[in-house]
């Protein structure tokens, strides 16, 4: 299991265990992965709608993505960890796709 895809499996489905800094430096992220695949008039706009100029939460993103992820997973986990629940398959022990997730999406373990 790859620490990474715990840190996206935290943000993504404990989304709101995140502080707003947090989750504007997020959408910034986002936003800034979609302007680069985007026409140079249309990234504008979408900086504009979705970018952030908070200071704090620009901050958290210097190091890149990457660092941004293992630093909020590790608050969530050491703030909040009776909140997050992370679903890994009885069987191969393999992180499920969602907290929810009943069926193994790498042996096809079915858990119902």
């Amino acid at each position: 299991m790859e620490e990474t895809d715990i840190e996206q499996y935290i943000i993504i489905y404990y989304h709101n265990l995140l502080t707003m800094e947090e989750k504007l430096a997020y959408k910034h992220h986002i936003t800034t992965e979609k302007v680069e695949n985007s026409s140079e008039e249309f990234g504008k706009i979408l900086m504009k709608r979705w970018g952030t100029t908070n200071k704090e939460a620009l901050k958290l993103l210097e190091g890149g993505y990457g660092e941004f992820k293992k630093k909020v997973a590790r608050r969530i986990l050491s703030e909040t960890p009776d909140k997050v629940f992370i679903n890994n398959c009885p069987k191969c022990g393999k992180l499920a796709r969602t907290p929810e997730a009943k069926q193994c999406r790498f042996c096809g373990h079915d858990w119902h």
